[in-house]
């Protein structure tokens, strides 16, 4: 059976004729070739992956290791925040309960002038009373001229 090139099919050609050697050897050299590049392609692609693999993991990490840091400073900012709170509850109270001595202590002053604004008016009543009753039962006039003088003195004042 002839060959494209017109030569016949013989397998002694490929060594008479070195151009049809090359073509005969040259799919096979490129059926290997790419097996040879595969395999290499295949080798670095797992290379590539764990590489990458690897990355993801360690940036996996430094993610994990900054959410824990970051938890750890919420905590203390909320550890800060509540004993400042505490802090404020203790002077609040504090505050209240000196606060309540000074109202309970104006409170009493305040009831016992009261007290004795009541007494004093009930002593201002009975005197004036007893000067009234003084003027009646008095003879002499001088003690409602008295009287006068001081009230107008009062005036005066």
């Amino acid at each position: 059976m002839p060959n494209q090139d017109n030569t016949p099919n013989c397998p002694f050609n490929r060594f008479l004729n070195p151009l049809l050697n090359f073509q005969n050897i040259a799919p096979q050299t490129q059926e290997f070739n790419p097996q040879c590049s595969s395999f290499s392609n295949n080798s670095t692609s797992d290379e590539a992956d764990e590489q990458q693999h690897s990355l993801i993991n360690e940036r996996k990490q430094r993610r994990m290791i900054s959410n824990r840091e970051s938890a750890r400073r919420s905590r203390m900012r909320k550890q800060k925040h509540l004993d400042e709170l505490w802090s404020q509850v203790v002077w609040l109270r504090n505050e209240n309960h000196q606060l309540l001595d000074k109202l309970n202590h104006v409170s009493e002053n305040h009831d016992r002038v009261l007290q004795e604004n009541a007494q004093l008016k009930e002593e201002a009543i009975e005197l004036r009373q007893m000067l009234s009753d003084m003027q009646l039962k008095s003879p002499y006039s001088t003690l409602r001229d008295l009287e006068d003088i001081q009230c107008n003195t009062d005036l005066l004042n």
